[in-house]
């Protein structure tokens, strides 16, 4: 991966990419019965991971807390 970036961009884009090779293996098996199911979940698993290192790239947090609020809810703001 490039050498600039943050780690926890660089884990982001690595699991991005391991996800992404992992469902088109997957879906490329003979054997496996379940090939839709395992690519769509592994490909959704690497979209996920690609925003989050986009997120965090440009300094955003994916999650946010509200105040007086044990629970994260997701961030969908993209306006930035």
């Amino acid at each position: 991966m490039s050498r600039g970036l943050p780690l926890n961009v660089k884990l982001c884009l690595d699991k991005a990419l391991d996800s992404a090779l992992l469902s088109v293996e997957t879906y490329n098996k003979p054997a496996v019965k379940f090939k839709s199911g395992g690519y769509i979940v592994l490909m959704c698993i690497a979209w996920t991971s690609l925003f989050h290192a986009i997120f965090f790239k440009r300094g955003i947090k994916p999650f946010y807390r509200e105040k007086n609020k044990v629970r994260f809810r997701a961030c969908l703001n993209f306006a930035q």
